[in-house]
């Protein structure tokens, strides 16, 4: 292979990439129409219901502490403190629920045509190398052994992009779930705090202050105004019982947002604009590992 052969692989495979990306750009609107459905959406809760109920009100108590503490790093890590983006690598965005490992294994599977596990990447090779075995030109070249086979084969990265836009989106609809339960928490119980067993605990003395003061010996009204000055004290199973009360209430918000957030953000064109968004990241991706892994191996091969 000499220079010019070279020069013309590489814009080959440059050219592959391109058709890649635009079938997987093609895929988006008959893959959004078949997944984020409310009938689709119910089908894949009923699946993951009885493992995602304690997944919920902790990714919904997690999400907006821990976007908190990511936009305070990234203060330091934009004046130059390089460990910062290891430091946000570290801090989770909360657990992935059956549902949302299932919607990632789409993404990758008929969206991008990508194998995520080991397993799979053995058993199925990536989306792309399919087009570069289908080419005219390069086809001939890889089975001859002129193109790097196994750098073509393990674009491993690209696993981490599909997790990084699921992370990203596990974030947004965990937010939305904290700002229903911050709200729905203000309005039911008077209390704007997230702080499970402080509004248990709130409730649990508003029952106690209300059952001692139908009890007192000078009327309901005078025992009101008697145990506003000296509250009485809940018992300790009292306040465990409306802190439990109050975790099944987060639940319930959470798994309700967690089935209507996709059906509602689909009519708003949010997941066509994720998905696309997620397909430029892969497109960027692959042509940068063009010119770093796989351009210089092909000029050493025309030396």
């Amino acid at each position: 292979m000499n220079n010019q052969q070279a020069a013309i692989t590489i814009l080959n495979l440059e050219e592959c990439v391109d058709q890649y990306v635009a079938d997987c750009r093609r895929r988006v609107d008959g893959f959004v129409a078949r997944h984020y459905s409310i009938q689709e959406t119910l089908a894949f809760q009923k699946q993951s219901l009885v493992t995602d109920l304690l997944y919920h009100p902790v990714n919904a108590l997690w999400a907006i502490p821990s976007l908190f503490l990511k936009k305070l790093i990234e203060i330091p890590m934009k004046l130059g403190w390089r460990p910062g983006a290891d430091v946000i690598s570290l801090l989770p965005s909360g657990f992935k629920t059956r549902y949302q490992r299932e919607i990632e294994r789409l993404v990758a599977s008929e969206l991008l045509e990508w194998p995520l596990t080991i397993e799979d990447h053995k058993a199925c090779p990536n989306g792309l190398l399919g087009y570069i075995e289908r080419h005219h030109h390069l086809g001939p070249l890889l089975k001859a052994g002129m193109l790097p086979n196994e750098t073509l084969r393990e674009l491993s990265d690209i696993r981490a992009i599909i997790a990084a836009h699921s992370s990203s989106r596990s974030v947004i609809l965990d937010a939305i779930a904290t700002v229903a339960t911050l709200g729905t928490g203000w309005l039911v119980f008077g209390d704007h705090s997230l702080s499970i067993s402080g509004i248990g605990e709130k409730i649990a003395r508003d029952r106690a202050h209300d059952k001692a003061a139908s009890k007192f010996i000078l009327g309901s009204s005078l025992g009101s105004v008697f145990y506003s000055v000296f509250p009485p004290n809940p018992s300790f199973w009292e306040i465990a019982g409306a802190t439990l009360l109050v975790g099944l209430f987060i639940t319930a918000i959470s798994l309700l947002v967690g089935l209507l957030s996709d059906p509602c953000l689909k009519r708003i064109g949010f997941q066509h604009s994720q998905l696309n968004l997620l397909i430029d990241a892969v497109e960027d991706y692959l042509h940068l590992q063009t010119r770093k892994r796989i351009k210089p191996v092909l000029r050493q091969l025309a030396i």
